[in-house]
């Protein structure tokens, strides 16, 4: 049945009013994805008893987007392949370009870059056939996204600041609006995030005074990821909180896993391993549940790192082989990708075949440059750290000394020496294997009272050497030691007794105390001796008596 047909049926008939929820589920789709598939299903339903295909149609759209943007890319597939059997079965072309624009972006959304291609190329040709131009701008957003997908930032960023002009000239906002978030979304892609801040600050108000709150929860989760990028961490936590409960409420699962994950990072920045690390079991649980393996990826790096910091040294193992086994898989999907998007680009079927090829050479040449890189990892992490402790040792040590100094400006850089007092006792009664495990307790016991960026190293036997860098005033390094000092005072559990031991712990803080590793090793090293000659378990400032 044509629109002409079901228009002669009258003013205020069935039609107009399904016109007028076809309309309010567009806007709801953006601003509550939820309430926009109950509106679409009813209006499929009412369109149905009508025998009025073109609004069965209209209906379906509207129902994939909406379940498009709640992450359910299944059910968003089977609604947009109904539109377009009814768009082609009736000729509409407009319709027809729409549905296959959603399954293009369904599809790509699944990793499909090449078949998503496809469908965004039939939909601009159908669109440009139809007179739609709209529709034509509405695909090269997509295939702009597409772009970044694969990494091409900037020809996304070009294509999307072209579609921020000629939805402007059409005067279209929504259009507009969606690609200005992409322009955001390309310059944080780009490493730029003082510009897509700038972006952010333009237009979140815009958003929220649209209350287009899938918009806004895409705009927030990238405005605070910049925020924790450019060190932020108090105002990206703040971000986060006060969207989090929006995208749990349209269920916009993405950049709901894409803020627990900033989230987890102001708390990991700050030392706060214990409140990270739920945060980021929820944002593996978002991931997996929802199917989303990049995200899944990034999280099992971030527990792995909350794990370690926590001393949770098989867990974090555990996470670490898992990220591995997955970047090796995403890798290799990406060079599938990659190489598949380029045949389609070009729609030549000898050059689909020399891809395929060259895609099965790739993903071998992937797999064996990706065990060569962890081999090298593995080789690099032994080169650089205490094989007993798993500490950083002293040459890796000096090096990020020297690099903390170069890069203080004006901002003091500590240095503390700590030694152990009493540890050749416990050596000398419960054998060299209680202290080997002492030692191997230091890290977990020390590393809790320090920041995300201070390094805590072992040079040899039972001295331990930190590196403060950035710090607030000279006075924050003395505090520093003194927690440390409190820490080690603790008992320890050595092969089953309870053993205790001290420390003797010399602070020295450049520039007062030296301006190299060299000067501040031998400032904070002296500073300890004057610790041990004076009964020991203390801190004693380098510039002090």
């Amino acid at each position: 049945m044509t629109d002409q047909a079901t228009s002669e049926r009258g003013a205020g008939t069935p039609p107009a009013a399904l016109d007028t929820q076809l309309a309010l589920a567009d806007r709801m789709m953006v601003v509550d994805p939820r309430k926009a598939v109950q509106v679409a299903q009813d209006v499929v339903a009412q369109a149905q008893r009508l025998g009025d295909e073109i609004r069965v149609g209209q209906g379906y759209l509207k129902l994939g987007g909406a379940l498009f943007f709640q992450s359910q890319l299944g059910e968003a597939r089977e609604a947009f392949d109904q539109a377009l059997v009814i768009a082609r079965a009736q000729g509409n072309q407009i319709l027809e370009a729409r549905a296959l624009n959603g399954l293009g972006n369904v599809v790509s959304y699944q990793g499909d870059s090449a078949r998503a291609l496809e469908y965004f190329l039939h939909s601009s040709r159908v669109a440009q056939e139809a007179g739609d131009e709209l529709g034509r701008v509405r695909v090269l957003n997509n295939i702009a996204a597409v772009w970044s997908e694969l990494g091409e930032h900037s020809s996304a960023l070009d294509a999307h600041q072209e579609v921020v002009t000629v939805a402007e000239q059409l005067g279209d906002e929504s259009l507009r609006d969606s690609a200005r978030l992409n322009v955001m979304v390309d310059h944080s892609n780009l490493g730029h995030p003082e510009r897509a801040l700038e972006l952010a600050a333009e237009l979140v108000p815009v958003l929220q005074g649209a209350d287009v709150l899938q918009h806004l929860v895409v705009a927030q989760a990238y405005r605070a990821h910049n925020l924790w990028k450019t060190n932020q961490f108090e105002a990206a936590q703040r971000t986060v909180l006060e969207t989090l409960p929006v995208a749990e409420d349209i269920g916009e699962q993405a950049h709901r896993c894409f803020m627990l994950s900033t989230l987890a990072l102001t708390y990991q920045v700050h030392g706060l391993g214990a409140q990270a690390l739920p945060i980021a079991e929820l944002c593996l649980n978002v991931a997996r549940t929802h199917s989303l393996p990049s995200q899944e990826r990034d999280a099992l790096k971030l527990l792995a790192d909350i794990r370690e910091t926590l001393g949770d040294w098989r867990g974090a193992l555990s996470d670490l082989r898992a990220y591995h086994r997955l970047e090796r898989l995403i890798h290799a999907e990406d060079v599938d990708r990659k190489t598949r998007f380029l045949t389609a680009q070009f729609e030549l079927e000898a050059l689909r075949r020399e891809a395929e090829q060259e895609r099965r050479r790739t993903r071998q040449l992937l797999e064996d440059h990706t065990a060569l890189r962890e081999d090298h990892a593995l080789l690099s992490h032994l080169a650089s750290h205490d094989p007993l402790t798993g500490l950083a040792n002293r040459a890796f040590f000096r090096g990020r000394v020297e690099e903390a100094l170069k890069l203080a400006g004006d901002h003091p850089v500590g240095l503390l020496f700590l030694d152990l007092d009493g540890f050749k006792k416990v050596n000398d009664t419960l054998g060299h294997d209680a202290g080997d495990d002492l030692l191997r307790q230091m890290g977990p016991r020390l590393r809790p009272q320090l920041r995300r960026e201070d390094l805590l190293a072992r040079p040899g036997g039972d001295e331990f050497t930190v590196l403060l860098s950035s710090l607030g005033a000279p006075g924050d390094a003395y505090q520093v030691a003194s927690k440390l000092l409190g820490a080690v005072s603790r008992p320890f559990t050595v092969l089953g007794q309870d053993v205790s031991v001290g420390a003797s712990i010399g602070v020295a803080v450049a520039p007062q105390d030296g301006l190299s590793f060299t000067e501040l090793n031998q400032r904070a090293d002296e500073a300890m001796y004057r610790v041990k000659r004076r009964g020991r378990g203390g801190v004693q400032c380098a510039s002090g008596n």
